[in-house]
């Protein structure tokens, strides 16, 4: 099984449609995390719904991200 990470930026559809082919064992993987890049996508709550760790990631110009981009 692999081990699936998925990048968001808004609603999550596809999000929504990699949860379901999971649970309907169409993929061969697992869903381990979820990361958008804005805080009110929507992606993030279905994520939590689908017991999926959800993130935010800090925004480009913030010192955090600039500090991880740097590394």
């Amino acid at each position: 099984m692999k081990n699936i990470v998925v990048l968001i930026s808004g609603s999550g559809s596809n999000l929504q449609a990699m949860i379901d082919a999971c649970a309907r064992k169409q993929i061969g993987g697992t869903l381990r995390a979820v990361f958008s890049n804005k805080a009110d996508a929507f992606g993030l709550e279905r994520a939590r719904e689908a017991g999926i760790p959800a993130l935010r990631s800090p925004p480009a110009s913030s010192p955090t991200a600039k500090r991880s981009i740097a590394s």
